[in-house]
């Protein structure tokens, strides 16, 4: 008990955490960055959404580390197979006649997974504010 009957261990404790989440903020941001990231290449890949000839296209799908850059956090899902482009967006047909329509694999994935971005990102801060402020 301190001077004047109040107790100051609780708010000294409240401090420190804050201070130790302060330093750890990136951590949680590239976590988040991190699960978008895989969340994105199950979706482009499993979904059925890339299609299968050979196996390549699907295969090639990955995603680079996360990069700071100021206050900016990027992470990459990219597919280097040359003909991914015309899959996504569609291309000429090889005699000129007609056009093959693209599967928009990736544009279809990212939708989706930018609606449900809100969602994922609170439950992994949620998850990990947990580990600062809950005894």
């Amino acid at each position: 008990m301190a001077r004047n009957g109040f107790d100051t261990r609780e708010l000294k404790k409240f401090r420190d955490n804050l201070v130790k989440l302060d330093k750890n903020m990136d951590s949680i941001i590239e976590d988040c960055a991190r699960e978008l990231a895989a969340r994105l290449l199950r979706e482009v890949k499993k979904s059925g959404r890339t299609p299968v000839k050979t196996g390549n296209l699907r295969r090639n799908w990955h995603s680079t580390s996360v990069v700071k850059h100021g206050f900016t956090f990027t992470i990459l899902v990219i597919n280097q197979t040359e003909y991914a482009l015309y899959v996504e967006y569609g291309h000429r047909k090889k005699d000129g006649k007609g056009w093959v329509p693209g599967k928009f694999m990736m544009t279809i994935s990212a939708d989706d997974i930018e609606r449900k971005a809100p969602q994922i990102v609170e439950k992994i801060i949620a998850q990990r504010l947990g580990e600062y402020f809950i005894d």
